[in-house]
């Protein structure tokens, strides 16, 4: 298997389509269709399935899916760092980063990594952990900014701690439950919450179980902050949210926070990588750009 046909079979997995697939790539449909058949020879099993609605992956090009994408990813990676060695400055990085830290740390980041990097190719996502941590383990992302609970996170990953905070219990303006004081009269309530093990939100439905209260089991799970801030403002549920990302007004106007005297969990906002993937030289700026604002703010 050759670089260049893995990254063709990945391109048509993504795009579904031999067209739009050779149009991402730049190639024509037979040099495409050529690299697709090559690989299946090499192989000597079937990797995809032409439809009328375009291609399928077979139970083989499904497996192969799995490891191409880690393939293609450090190859990436390399040209990176040999480029870099060369004394290019460009690169590219792609990484997650939470809301809390988006709107804390990100902006200062960035600036300074642009102003040693000012070429490099870069993609944000949203650092939802249910969401963020398969990308990091596929290879698509060089690491993770989220709100984890590095103690369940997998052996595959590595952890930085970045800064602690905590949380506070949010709910829409004039909620019936706005003057609550304890978690146990919460739990019949409606919950906006991201249930991934790694995520401190467990952390907080164990608290629930830990004082002796009724965990909540009307629970919504949405890895998406704007989606959840619409919720949030416009409907009865409640969230726990990050104390300073209620300190932007654009982010707290229309919430309200309940008064809850239980203490919630610390939240330990850090960095996950990969441990068997060293970082590019354009990842690993950006993170120390991330480590230096975070260190300003201190």
């Amino acid at each position: 298997m050759k670089y260049h046909q893995l990254r063709a079979f990945l391109t048509v997995a993504e795009q579904g389509s031999i067209r739009a697939a050779a149009r991402s790539l730049h190639l024509s449909q037979a040099a495409l269709t050529k690299a697709l058949k090559e690989i299946e020879q090499d192989l000597g099993v079937p990797l995809v399935l032409r439809t009328a609605r375009g291609v399928q992956l077979t139970a083989f090009g499904q497996q192969l899916r799995i490891r191409a994408q880690l393939v293609v990813s450090e190859m990436r990676r390399a040209e990176d760092d040999i480029a870099q060695m060369k004394g290019a400055a460009a690169g590219s990085v792609s990484a997650a980063v939470t809301p809390a830290a988006a709107l804390a740390i990100l902006p200062q980041a960035y600036r300074a990594f642009r102003r040693e990097m000012p070429n490099a190719r870069v993609s944000f996502v949203e650092g939802f952990p249910g969401v963020a941590l398969p990308r990091l383990r596929d290879g698509t992302l060089d690491f993770v900014v989220a709100v984890i609970v590095p103690e369940h996170l997998g052996p595959e990953f590595d952890h930085i701690e970045l800064y602690e905070s905590h949380s506070m219990v949010v709910a829409r303006e004039g909620h019936p439950l706005r003057d609550c004081t304890s978690l146990a009269a919460l739990s019949e309530a409606e919950w906006l919450l991201n249930s991934s093990p790694e995520s401190s939100t467990r952390a907080l439905l164990d608290l629930f179980s830990d004082l002796g209260y009724a965990v909540p089991q009307r629970v919504v799970e949405c890895p998406s902050f704007v989606i959840a801030h619409g919720l949030l403002r416009g409907s009865d549920m409640l969230a726990a949210m990050p104390a300073p990302l209620l300190d932007h007004p654009w982010v707290g106007d229309g919430l309200a926070v309940l008064p809850i005297v239980d203490r919630l969990p610390a939240i330990s906002v850090g960095v996950v990588t990969r441990r068997d993937s060293p970082l590019t030289p354009a990842a690993s700026l950006l993170l120390d750009c991330l480590q230096r604002a975070v260190r300003r703010r201190t």
